[in-house]
């Protein structure tokens, strides 16, 4: 499979003709209907405290709540709502991806569900913010890109219960969840019982949330990514030789797009990928119709300076049937990005996004291996 890269006037008309599918298909999710106040008053009954938040969207974090904490305070938040791209059919997340949380200046805080119970570090104010279209670093701070804040759309109601010090969260949240219509008390109770973690071994990338995409079986990694994105890392520490090659296996169920998802509207996928010692990655993924071998860079803020795409898989024929793919690492990154060559590989990535059209990605991966000769290292 020769790899090439496409950037002619037909190419770009494509793109422009899936943007515009892909907006007039959209069909978010139906948001959640909470009544707040009743909310509110219900964890009352069991809480020390409990407040209630509005959290923009369109202003960069963080909101500020008045609500004041100390060292060893217990504190759960139960959010609904979404934040979205300009308009409601386009990119959009809610609570467990969109919403952000710290105490004071301390580190951000996110939950792979709506809801979240944390034990506060230090004393200060609960702040929220939304995560879109910003980029959360490693030291707290957020980034933009191309999107500011302002043409973000929506936001997050939350209400955020201070529990007493001798108080069990996960039994009084159980206690009052037949009485919660909103069923946010029961998440949370069901959560702090079997909290999700990712894969033993794998990693949430630190540049995204820790949505709960990701479940371990025997001998394999299972996708079920509905309306959202996640990227799990298994550090490595190989060098990148001529002879290098990834192996794996993978079975695709469902795929999220069913147009070109080489654009920022529509880039819904799922995909492998190998981290480069320089903060690159190369991707190799399965599409819905985009032809094999294309390379393309990301599309998306932030990712379009450090991601590549291919192609390996197209088409339907093959969903929901094993399927072994195999590529040369170093040929690979010539081909498709090109310049100097990194030294080493130190990740391997499993990626599922589906949060710009709003559908599932379903797959499982397996047999996930770096080979260089007689020299293997195994991944899954």
């Amino acid at each position: 499979m020769d790899i090439f890269t496409d950037t002619s006037a037909r190419a770009l008309l494509r793109q422009s003709l899936a943007t515009v599918q892909a907006m007039a298909g959209n069909r978010p999710p139906a948001t959640t209907v909470v009544d707040g106040r009743e909310l509110r008053i219900l964890l009352l009954s069991v809480a020390r405290e409990a407040h209630l938040v509005t959290v923009p969207a369109n202003r960069r974090p963080w909101t500020a709540t008045g609500i004041r904490v100390r060292p060893g305070d217990r504190v759960t938040w139960l959010a609904w709502g979404r934040a979205f791209a300009m308009t409601q059919r386009g990119i959009g997340a809610g609570p467990s991806f969109g919403m952000l949380c710290r105490v004071g200046d301390g580190p951000a805080l996110m939950s792979a569900r709506p809801t979240f119970t944390f034990t506060a570090d230090r004393e200060g104010e609960v702040q929220f913010g939304g995560r879109l279209p910003a980029e959360l670093q490693s030291n707290g701070d957020v980034t933009t890109d191309r999107i500011p804040f302002q043409a973000i759309r929506g936001g997050f109601t939350v209400v955020v219960a201070i529990w007493p010090s001798d108080g069990d969260p996960q039994r009084a949240l159980a206690q009052v969840a037949a009485a919660d219509s909103s069923g946010l008390c029961a998440i949370e109770s069901q959560r702090l019982t079997n909290p999700p973690h990712a894969p033993n071994g794998w990693f949430h990338h630190p540049l995204l949330g820790h949505e709960d995409v990701y479940t371990e079986a025997e001998g394999q990694i299972d996708v079920d990514c509905r309306d959202t994105v996640a990227i799990i890392r298994h550090p490595v520490d190989v060098a990148l030789t001529d002879n290098l090659r990834l192996r794996w296996s993978w079975r695709v169920d469902d795929l999220p797009a069913a147009v070109p998802e080489n654009t920022m509207f529509t880039h819904d996928y799922v995909s492998i990928a190998v981290e480069f010692d320089d903060g690159r990655d190369l991707t190799w993924q399965w599409s819905s119709s985009l032809p094999l071998g294309l390379a393309y860079p990301c599309p998306l803020d932030h990712w379009r300076r450090r991601e590549t795409h291919i192609v390996v898989r197209s088409g339907r024929s093959d969903l929901g049937t094993w399927v072994s793919d195999e590529r040369p690492a170093f040929a690979d990154h010539r081909a498709a990005i090109g310049g100097a060559a990194p030294a080493r590989v130190v990740a391997i990535w499993l990626i599922a996004v589906s949060l710009h059209m709003h559908q599932t990605a379903t797959a499982a991966f397996r047999g996930i291996a770096l080979v260089d000769g007689s020299d293997v290292t195994s991944v899954l």
